[in-house]
Order: C-alpha cells, then sequence, then structure tokens
C-alpha cells in the first residue's frame, strides 16, 4: 500500500510536455517568439543573384531537418531569459518540451543529432565546457552569419522581423505540421507582416524562398488541413490567354496566425512592456525620508536678522 502511495505521489509530481512549454513561454513573458526576415529570405539589396533569394527555412527544408528548425525556434522563443540563466537547460528538458501526440519522435540521441545540424548551419554555438551535465548553447543570428541578438529597436533589414505567437507551441501547432507546412507558416508569417495576405505562384518558390513547387503546394495544402490558411481566388483579365481572363491566389493565416490578431498580440506585449518599464523607474526612485522632508521644508524659512551692536533700527531712529 504504501509503495502504491508514492508511486501515485511521484506521477502526480512528474512534469507534463505542456506544462514544460507553458513554462518557457511564461518566462520569456512576450506571447511570441521574435523572428528575422532573414530566417526565411535573405534581403533582396545584398543579393546580386536574384534567383537564389532562400535562407535559412529553404536549406533545412532541403536538407529535411525538421527536427533542428523546431528546435532552434524553441531556443529563440526561451532566449529572452534562458540568456541570463545561471545554467543552460538540461537536454531532458528540451525533450519533453518539444514531445506532443503526433510530433516527432526526441531522444538524447535525435537531440544530439539536431544540435549538430543547427552547428552546421552555423544556428548555434555549443560551448566545449559542460555546466554540470549539459552544455550551454548560444543562439547565432537567423541566418547564421552573426551571433544572435535581440531584433527589436532597429529597422534596417538585417533587423526586421515577424512574430509566431506562443499558441504554436500551446496549441500543439509544431507537432502537427509537416517539415514544408512548417516552412510555409513561416514564409506567409513574414509575408504578411505589414499586409493581410499574399500573393506566391508555386513555380517562384526555388527563387523567392529556396522551396521546390511540390515543397510549395505540400505546405499550403498542410496549412489548409490545420485551418490555419485562408485562400482567396482573384479572377482578373487576361487578353492574350485562351480564355480571356487568368486567376491569382492570396494567401492568408488564420485565428492567432492571422496579420490582425499578431498586431494585437505585439501590441499588448509593447503596453505590458511599457508598464513593467514604468514601476521598474518609480521603484528606482529613491525614498526621502519624513527628516530629510523637515529639513527641505526648514530650508525654505528665513531666520530673522540679528541687530549688530550700536545699530538702531529705523524706528528707532524715526522716535528720536
Amino acid at each position: 500500500m504504501e509503495l502504491e502511495t508514492k508511486a501515485a505521489t511521484a506521477a502526480a509530481e512528474e512534469i507534463s510536455p505542456e506544462e514544460t512549454r507553458a513554462e518557457i513561454t511564461r518566462l520569456s513573458a512576450r506571447g511570441y517568439v521574435a523572428l528575422r526576415h532573414v530566417l526565411v529570405q535573405k534581403p533582396w539589396a545584398d543579393v546580386k543573384n536574384k534567383e537564389d533569394l532562400g535562407s535559412t527555412v529553404g536549406q533545412a527544408v532541403h536538407a529535411r531537418r525538421h527536427r533542428a528548425l523546431l528546435l532552434y525556434l524553441l531556443v529563440l522563443t526561451a532566449w529572452p531569459w534562458l540568456a541570463e540563466n545561471r545554467r543552460p537547460l538540461p537536454g531532458a528538458a528540451w525533450i519533453r518540451a518539444l514531445t506532443a501526440p503526433g510530433a516527432l519522435t526526441w531522444s538524447p540521441s535525435t537531440l544530439s543529432r539536431a544540435w549538430a545540424d543547427l552547428a552546421e548551419m552555423g544556428l548555434v554555438e555549443v560551448q566545449r565546457k559542460r555546466e554540470g551535465r549539459a552544455r550551454r548553447v548560444v543562439p547565432r543570428r537567423e541566418d547564421g552569419k552573426e551571433p544572435y541578438d535581440a531584433p527589436a529597436g532597429r529597422r534596417d533589414r538585417y533587423n526586421m522581423y515577424f512574430i509566431v505567437p506562443d499558441a504554436f507551441w500551446h496549441e500543439d501547432v509544431f507537432a502537427k505540421l509537416s517539415l514544408p507546412g512548417l516552412a510555409m507558416l513561416l514564409i506567409i508569417s513574414k509575408e504578411t507582416n505589414n499586409k493581410n495576405e499574399m500573393y506566391l505562384p508555386y513555380a517562384y518558390g526555388p527563387q523567392w524562398y529556396g522551396l521546390s513547387p511540390k515543397s510549395v503546394q505540400n505546405g499550403i495544402k498542410d496549412l489548409e488541413n490545420q485551418g490555419l490558411l485562408h485562400v482567396r481566388y482573384e479572377t482578373f483579365k487576361a487578353p492574350l490567354s485562351a480564355t480571356g481572363k487568368s486567376t491569382r491566389i492570396w494567401y492568408s493565416l488564420t485565428g492567432d496566425f492571422g496579420h490582425d490578431a499578431r498586431a494585437a498580440i505585439r501590441k499588448t506585449a509593447q503596453g505590458e512592456r511599457s508598464r513593467r518599464l514604468s514601476a521598474q523607474q518609480v521603484k528606482d526612485v529613491p525614498a526621502i525620508s519624513t527628516t530629510e522632508v523637515a529639513d527641505h521644508a526648514a530650508e525654505g524659512v528665513k531666520k530673522p536678522r540679528r541687530r549688530r551692536k550700536g545699530v538702531r533700527s529705523d524706528a528707532t531712529e524715526s522716535e528720536r
């Protein structure tokens, strides 16, 4: 009976993958992960060959590095607090956070392989020296070209960013999407950062994002099947076509991932950040003691001048 009680207690105290993901996002305290545009596409102005605009996402799809891409997204989600954490997260915590029904299977060996893939892509640096039983992992910029720092607060083309809401983790979207589906979620999120929808012919996938037309098609189908994508068909005149008209297809994300919802999440986060800063500023103002207040008040009261010896006042002179 005692053994059964201990087993039940241990089971009750076991942390679930859902709780692990919730704690990671709670500590980040933003409601989203900020991702630079260069994760999806190289800046047009810096690319001589406009046929090769694909970046990290395209590379991950081409190399079938699904686990590595998910792990990198989780690292950046946790980085706002993990950067200052005294100890690195143990491997078991990463594995547990990435575990969900229908998701890729994770084990110490697959986690190690994913870290190695990210290091090869230039997306992380794994410290050689162990801290306890774990090694500290430091992310690099989303294109692997520079050390990582937060993109917010700057407007140049290497710091423009879009967001992916925490619903990606809380609603197991990360577990439900295939690699092409994940790639298209990131691409459409980037392209609808400042607008509601985007236009993407399959044939432009290789040039714009480093994805084959088939990967673009499969990714879009996956998003539709998961209820994450809205498709709008626009018919327009095409005088030289056989029918005299043609169709353009527009894509937009739905729910928490839609343009308006993401804008609202960012606005809420900015408001909360401003309130925290204001509260911190008030907290940092030194308190003035009662004695100090009395001293300041006393300084404002002029003391009566003392009469010098041998000098009479005006009143006395007038009386004489």
